[in-house]
């Protein structure tokens, strides 16, 4: 009998793990992935607020995949949206296993990754942030992942 984890469950987890080591994140976000696969048309959205902009931030977008993933990488369309409007769009590669086949990531049924996404940003606004994100990848719908997330470092926390 194969097992099956509540996704729910592995969201809480992967809280856990991000807020278990050094500082935590100022903001982070999920959003669940359709266990059917998840359609090149379905925009995954994130939200985070920003209350320091003269603070510098450090991004970060995890993700948590299965062995039904058929690709040992992922390319992600990610527009940021400013409080003003304002969008920024970026193609974001990124590398879930080497060339030996072993995934990059950790766990066991289910395969967590972090993938640094920005580092050291000056949000120039106060205010509500939102990150649309959709896969960019030959296969569709994509099978295998369950969630996507974004976390949000305070990278004056951190020196």
């Amino acid at each position: 009998m194969k097992s099956v984890l509540n996704p729910v469950v592995c969201v809480l987890t992967a809280v856990l793990v991000w807020t278990g080591c050094g500082p935590g994140p100022v903001a982070s976000d999920t959003a669940l992935v359709d266990p059917a696969g998840w359609s090149s048309n379905d925009t995954l959205q994130l939200t985070f607020d920003v209350n320091e902009p003269e603070h510098r931030h450090d991004l970060q977008i995890g993700l948590r995949h299965n062995n039904a993933y058929p690709f040992s990488n992922l390319y992600l369309f990610v527009r940021l949206t400013y409080p003003n409007g304002r969008t920024l769009t970026d193609t974001l590669s990124c590398p879930l296993a080497g060339p030996d086949g072993r995934w990059y990531g950790t766990g066991g049924e289910w395969v967590d990754h972090r993938i640094g996404y920005k580092k050291g940003v000056a949000f120039p606004l106060e205010g509500r942030y939102t990150l649309d994100i959709v896969h960019a990848m030959r296969r569709d719908p994509l099978p295998g992942l369950s969630d996507i997330r974004f976390a949000l470092f305070d990278r004056s926390a951190q020196e």
